[in-house]
């Protein structure tokens, strides 16, 4: 069964017994989110286009 925090391989019944690899768990992570890691700059460009973004933009460049 893998692991539900690392993804890791992990016996039927020794669950209790596993450790997790923190570099594993961050590349484990990063899989699950790897969508929206893609996705991010297209949604990005999509608020900027909004009120809300326009604003921040503007009061980005007034603030800079």
């Amino acid at each position: 069964m893998p692991c539900p925090v690392c993804g890791a391989s992990v016996p039927v019944g020794a669950s209790g017994e596993h450790v997790c690899d923190e570099s594993r768990r961050l590349d484990y992570r990063v899989a699950e989110l790897q969508d929206g890691i893609e996705r991010f700059p297209s949604d990005f460009g999509t608020w900027l286009d909004t009120p809300s973004g326009r604003f921040a933009q503007w009061l980005a460049e007034r603030d800079r």
